[in-house]
């Protein structure tokens, strides 16, 4: 019986991988592969569909400082948390979607909140406050984008389209 000189390795205890485990691990990868890319095609179309809905065009909202809209005695009782970001307005109701950026064929998203008639919008994310004036009865959306809000005053979004 042959002996082995102190400290060598054996060899012989490591497992080979044959033909058989590099195959099937190239079946499994090229698998996941076709299924996460069949799954990104198949919702790129409903991201497309959701930005065309959700691209709201008008003309921009007034929008004041701090000390202003707080010298107005403006207010926005109406606050929610969406995302992190929170959205406070005078009257009238919201309705909030996640919006794929570039069209919707991005892999960014961007927030996009409607309303029928704000009066007033405020909005506070992590990189600052803004302060909207659209007015009274007049609808309003903000789009907010890597958390700076941009607002328009037009929206799509009425009781009736809920």
């Amino acid at each position: 019986m042959p002996t082995k000189p102190a400290g060598a390795r054996d060899f012989a205890a490591i497992r080979r991988y044959g033909l058989a485990h590099v195959i099937g691990a190239a079946v499994v990868l090229t698998a996941g592969i076709g299924l996460v890319t069949f799954q990104f095609m198949r919702d790129r179309e409903s991201h497309i569909a959701t930005a065309k809905a959700w691209n709201i065009q008008g003309p921009p909202c007034p929008a004041l400082t701090a000390a202003e809209f707080g010298a107005k005695r403006y207010t926005a009782l109406k606050t929610f948390d969406y995302d992190g970001t929170a959205i406070g307005r005078t009257a009238g109701d919201a309705s909030c979607s996640d919006v794929r950026d570039a069209g919707g064929k991005g892999l960014g998203t961007d927030k996009v909140c409607q309303f029928t008639s704000p009066a007033t919008l405020t909005v506070t994310s992590k990189a600052g406050s803004w302060f909207f004036v659209p007015g009274a009865g007049q609808p309003a959306s903000l789009i907010i984008h890597r958390d700076m809000p941009r607002c328009v005053m037009a929206s799509n979004f009425t009781l009736k389209t809920e």
